[in-house]
């Protein structure tokens, strides 16, 4: 069966959590592109205005050093051109970071990053009910700050529908025409399909969310001398899941290999936290 494992993930209750909360970060990070790249368009043009050396097209002269929070995209993030370039946590960091979204409740945006570090650090990768009813309050309080962004007020009702809707997944049995039962993949009566979703498209946002955890796990274990025993440990998790699961360790089948033989990774983002409790 092309997803029999997805399935079998998808019907353990605390890694189905975690796939959906990671959807919704995703929901996040795109409905914040176009609203990101047009405040710093707006916040560069009023820094220009604001620099007589600037307005004059010349170049600066001085070495100025970022200090404190006016490093505003963290994790090597300062070279990107564009917020399609970044994840989730790098866009809410610049909103934390940068004086342009101070009319915005840092709290809020702060509890979401909280509970996103939670959740792509989370060892087993499983979270609890409980653990998704203070994310689901925290979303909430996050899109009620940014209601008046058209592309997010949709993003809100995307995140509703994921939340409410069960992804636990059995394929029917369907009837042939010589009256023996098979399995038929497409045809999903449960789970995704009343999501919007397809088992392959669940497949897809799963590999997102993996490669995602990977990487942020690589960029924090290479960038310490001593690497940290925690993230190699986690590592080891990921690694170890992988290679349990037949359909992901095709998929990862590169990125194995390469932690196999002790190979550098490609890496992007990512932030500590500690894991969260599952059920």
């Amino acid at each position: 069966m092309v997803h029999e494992e997805l399935f079998a993930r998808l019907n353990d209750i605390g890694y189905k959590n975690w796939l959906k909360a990671g959807c919704c970060l995703l929901k996040i990070k795109d409905g914040l592109h176009g609203y990101v790249n047009k405040a710093m368009k707006c916040f560069h043009e009023m820094l220009i205005n604001n620099n007589h050396v600037l307005q004059k097209g010349q170049r600066c002269n001085y070495d100025c050093r970022p200090k404190g929070n006016q490093a505003y995209m963290p994790r090597g993030l300062a070279s990107v051109t564009g917020a399609e370039q970044c994840d989730a946590s790098a866009l809410l960091n610049l909103i934390t970071f940068c004086d342009y979204f101070s009319l915005i409740n840092q709290r809020h945006v702060r509890e979401v990053i909280g509970k996103r570090n939670e959740l792509m650090h989370s060892c087993e990768m499983r979270v609890s009910a409980q653990w998704m009813d203070q994310y689901r309050r925290s979303l909430d309080q996050l899109l009620d700050q940014l209601r008046h962004i058209p592309e997010l007020a949709a993003t809100g009702r995307e995140i509703h529908e994921i939340l409410s809707v069960d992804w636990t997944v059995s394929p029917p049995r369907v009837d042939c025409m010589d009256g023996l039962e098979t399995d038929d993949v497409s045809q999903l009566v449960d789970g995704p399909v009343q999501a919007g979703l397809e088992a392959g498209d669940v497949s897809q946002l799963e590999s997102v969310l993996l490669r995602e955890r990977l990487q942020e796990l690589l960029h924090c274990t290479q960038l310490q001398d001593p690497p940290d025993p925690q993230g190699l440990q986690e590592l080891q998790g990921l690694r170890d899941f992988l290679q349990s699961q037949r359909d992901l360790g095709e998929k990862f089948q590169t990125e194995l290999l390469s932690l196999g033989s002790g190979e550098p990774q490609p890496h992007q983002t990512g932030t500590a936290a500690q894991p969260t409790e599952s059920n």
